[in-house]
């Protein structure tokens, strides 16, 4: 265990694997249809679709420790902090209503529209959380998707939806039923190795589900504390995971 910053941070190693029940053909590298993959997502990529599962099902995993803490942060590795924050946003989270906060929230458009990676990244989502709510008699209680579910276009307008990006969460809300069949709804599916559905998706869906007021936004980018795209430019040094077969 490191100390830094004045705290303690510990390294941990984790397991992966591709889920059993997915075929090798439906990963989404293999997906040559989807323009997102022709341009770049080889199967040198297939360690983002693990990290897309950890993310999405951090709490519980496998040699972790979340169980132990009421809260947790989650920060985009391609972001970066730009000053000391003057507020804590644990505190602030601590005191709120909602369960979800996020760093920054926004439709995260371009010029107005979704782009066309949002797009390529989001196949079957709609059709599956319409279906999830449907056959679990789920009301949600946000209306933003209660509008889109009674919408004829409704998967156009969970484009526009507000999505959170490196974010707080109440660690609480994996303990409700609901998350636990959300959870096993979406890891069955396998739309995460599918279709690289990412995890602000799914987190941000299931906060709109269970919450009135939805993602709070703490506006730490707006405030000039947060860039989301500050390492952008050195993010491809990551390596991927060493055995792609795995």
């Amino acid at each position: 265990m490191n100390e830094l910053g004045g705290g303690n941070v510990e390294f941990i190693n984790i397991p992966y694997s591709t889920p059993n029940h997915i075929n090798e053909a439906d990963l989404y590298y293999n997906r040559k249809d989807i323009k997102y993959v022709r341009d770049g997502f080889s199967i040198n990529r297939k360690g983002y679709l693990h990290m897309c599962h950890f993310m999405s099902n951090f709490y519980g995993y496998p040699e972790t420790k979340f169980e132990e803490f009421d809260m947790a942060m989650s920060v985009d590795d391609e972001s970066t902090f730009t000053k000391e924050m003057d507020y804590d946003p644990f505190e602030i989270m601590k005191n709120r209503e909602e369960h979800i906060g996020a760093l920054i929230c926004g439709q995260r458009l371009k010029n107005g529209s979704p782009h066309q990676g949002h797009r390529d990244t989001r196949v079957g989502l709609w059709e599956f959380t319409k279906n999830f709510l449907i056959e679990n008699n789920i009301k949600p209680k946000n209306e933003i998707l209660k509008e889109a579910l009674n919408s004829k276009n409704g998967e156009e307008k969970m484009h526009y939806f507000p999505w959170a990006d490196s974010y707080i969460i109440k660690l609480e809300i994996f303990e409700s039923e609901i998350w636990k069949k959300w959870s096993k709804a979406f890891n069955d599916y396998g739309g995460i190795y599918k279709y690289r559905w990412g995890d602000n998706e799914i987190n941000s869906l299931f906060a709109l589900m269970i919450e009135e007021n939805g993602i709070y936004n703490l506006k730490t980018v707006e405030d000039g504390y947060h860039n989301q795209g500050g390492s952008r430019h050195i993010q491809d040094v990551a390596p991927s995971i060493k055995n792609t077969e795995i």
